[in-house]
Parts: structure tokens; C-alpha cells; sequence
């Protein structure tokens, strides 16, 4: 019966540490890096472009897909609501905050990015207009296309994307090309 008691006691020792392991160690890891993909998520220079390739799509009339990949973009931690105008083949996009607020250098970067990202994951798109309660730019596709090139669905490679969109997204020239 010492045999048995000993064996319980090595179990309850050995499912203690695991549970320890797992609860302190290997659950807050998960956790940190989660929240550091998620904090990534929402700056142009560090986005993963890969993660709004399930939203390619060749229209830009279907609201709840155009909503998922801007909910999947820089700047989707700002509040926003979207009109579409499936004739005109042209998006707005509303946000419910400020350019002051957010940071003008950062809001027009990702408007870029966001922007080239839309119309390469949409075939169809071709403008875009962002307002802010104290702004409103816009964007077509003609003018992004005289920037990087045709066809911008090209670009979705994380390769080419990285080397170029959001490299040049570094430089301040480069970002106010598309606001002259």
C-alpha cells in the first residue's frame, strides 16, 4: 500500500507542475503574443497584409466583406461606419474620432496603406473616401495606380507587399505623393 501512496503522491506532484506550467507559463506567453500580433495589427509599418487575403473579393458591393477587411486594417481600433455605393463603385468610410486625436502623420499613412490594401483586395473599387469629424480625404484608384502600378492586386504578396507599400510607408515624400 506504500507502493500505491508513493505512486499518487509522484502523480498529484507531476500534474501540480503541469498545471503551473500551463496556467503561468505557457497561457501568459500565448496571451502577450496575441495581444503583441493584435497591437501590430494596427499600424501600416507592422500590419500582416496576409491577413485580409480571405476578403478578396471582385466587388465592392458586399457590405459585410468590405466591413470585415477594414475591421482587419491599420486603424481598425477607431470606432467607424461604412457607405456603399455599389454603382459608383465607391466606398466611405466614416470614423467616429479625430485626426488630432489619432495623430495626422499616422492617419495618413494608414489611410494609404488602407486605401491600397482596399482596391487590391477589390477589384471593382475605385475610390475611396475616409472623414474624420475634423477631415475627410479621398482616394481613387486611377491616382494609386499612377503611384505603384497596375494591376494592384499584384501586390498582395507579403514579399512584394512589404518591399512595395510599406518600406516606402516610411518615408514622408513617398506618403505625400498621394495627398498632392
Amino acid at each position: 500500500m506504500r507502493k500505491t501512496n508513493v505512486l499518487i503522491l509522484c502523480l498529484l506532484a507531476a500534474a501540480a507542475i503541469l498545471f503551473c506550467t500551463v496556467r503561468f507559463g505557457i497561457i501568459p506567453y500565448s496571451q502577450a503574443r496575441e495581444e503583441e500580433y493584435t497591437q501590430k495589427q494596427t499600424d501600416a509599418l507592422t500590419h500582416d497584409i496576409t491577413s485580409i487575403q480571405k476578403f478578396k473579393s471582385p466587388y465592392v458591393g458586399d457590405a459585410s466583406n468590405t466591413g470585415n477587411l477594414f475591421w482587419n486594417l491599420p486603424l481598425n481600433n477607431i470606432s467607424m461606419k461604412f457607405e456603399i455605393d455599389s454603382e459608383a463603385r465607391v466606398l466611405t468610410v466614416n470614423y467616429l474620432d479625430t485626426v488630432r486625436n489619432i495623430g495626422e502623420e499616422k492617419v495618413r499613412r494608414d489611410l494609404v496603406y488602407n486605401s491600397v490594401a482596399a482596391m487590391a483586395a477589390i477589384d471593382n473599387l475605385a475610390g475611396i473616401t475616409y472623414n474624420f469629424s475634423d477631415e475627410s480625404f479621398s482616394f481613387s484608384r486611377r491616382q494609386i495606380e499612377e503611384i505603384l502600378g497596375s494591376p494592384l492586386s499584384d501586390l498582395l504578396g507579403p514579399d512584394r507587399w512589404s518591399k512595395e507599400v510599406q518600406e516606402p510607408l516610411r518615408s514622408a515624400d513617398f506618403v505625400t505623393r498621394f495627398f498632392t
